[in-house]
């Protein structure tokens, strides 16, 4: 699988992760480039509270994050402390997330496009990168 420019913010957004050998070309798409790389499994993830949970641990959100979908939304803009650089997400296993919890996959995904679009904003990366189920329509 060939990657787009992932320094590139206009072309920031959520793709499908849609070849086996997918997973490691992203990680040496994101060495390449630089750009700071977080792997966030899903697989055992049952409902809203233990995915807020598993995002506070994988990008190590500060102490204060509120659990909560803004304080996700706040989190994943916060420059502050994720640095300026951009950022990659790859989403794991997230099949049975999307089937166990419809509407609140639907609200991750919503939050996901406002934060790349924040990032677009000062010109930086943000990308989500999603196996195992598809990217909603954007």
């Amino acid at each position: 699988m060939k990657f787009p420019n992932l320094e590139d913010s206009d072309q920031a957004g959520i793709h499908v992760l849609d070849t086996p050998d997918a997973p490691v070309c992203l990680i040496r798409a994101c060495e390449a480039s630089g750009l700071p790389y977080f792997v966030i499994d899903m697989g055992d993830v049952v409902d809203k509270a233990q995915l807020l949970t598993r995002f506070a641990e994988a990008l190590k959100f500060p102490d204060y994050f509120g659990h909560n979908w803004d304080a996700l939304y706040d989190a994943l803009c916060d420059r502050a402390w994720l640095g300026n650089r951009g950022l990659a997400l790859h989403l794991k296993h997230t099949a049975s997330f999307e089937k166990r919890a419809a509407d609140d996959w639907l609200t991750l995904h919503e939050i996901l496009e406002a934060a790349i679009d924040d990032w677009r904003g000062v010109k930086r990366p943000f990308w989500v990168f999603v196996d195992g189920a598809k990217a909603c329509a954007s």
